[in-house]
């Protein structure tokens, strides 16, 4: 039967339901009954799409390995300028979006050495710190950048922020309840700002 336009087909869903537990309780704490449960499929009806957890998880980091591919074809526009960056933070690079909080938990998931995607989430790792430090060097190249400050360690300092911000909002923010204002993107924001030179304001001159 044909998948109805714009509709996501079976696989789709599945992959969309895998992403979600996975950032929940990582690779080792789901299966792939608790995945299909979660879809809302029977076992066999998963197992006909995937025959194991592995080739799901592969799909899993398939899509976001498109999601940092995406981030580096953008490389030139996010890095314009000030503002571009910090719009880029919030697009790419925000910790409570579900493709960062997912990341964040394979990142830390991969410690185990039988972590079947242990190569390719490092190096999905790798790619999303390159491309952070390519976005600063292109500012630093503009003279954006304040004196003596560089952009690989930059690149290291802003997403270790991110990635543990993602946990953080899975952990200390469930304890902390409604009552407190702290707000990981601004956290982001002002950290990279602090690298940056301050932008002097627009003075406009009478005639």
């Amino acid at each position: 039967m044909p998948v109805r336009p714009g509709r996501p087909s079976r696989r789709e869903q599945i992959i969309d339901g895998a992403a979600e537990v996975l950032a929940e309780y990582g690779y080792h704490g789901s299966s792939l009954r608790h995945i299909a449960t979660h879809v809302g499929i029977t076992h066999p009806g998963m197992l006909h799409h995937f025959a194991s957890k592995h080739d799901l998880l592969g799909a899993v980091i398939d899509r976001m390995e498109a999601h940092a591919q995406k981030a580096l074809n953008r490389l030139d526009e996010l890095s314009t300028d000030r503002d571009s960056l910090l719009q880029a933070l919030s697009e790419v690079w925000d910790p409570c979006s579900a493709s960062i909080q997912l990341l964040a938990t394979l990142d830390a998931d991969i410690v185990s050495r039988d972590h079947p995607g242990r190569y390719r989430v490092a190096r999905l790792h790798r790619v999303h710190e390159h491309v952070l430090q390519e976005c600063f060097a292109q500012l630093d190249r503009a003279g954006l950048l304040r004196p003596g400050v560089d952009p690989a360690f930059m690149a290291r300092s802003t997403l270790a922020l991110v990635l543990s911000h993602a946990m953080r909002e899975k952990t200390v923010r469930m304890m902390q309840g409604t009552t407190h204002d702290d707000a990981p993107l601004s956290d982001v924001t002002t950290l990279v700002g602090m690298f940056l030179k301050d932008v002097p304001a627009d003075v406009s001159t009478a005639d």
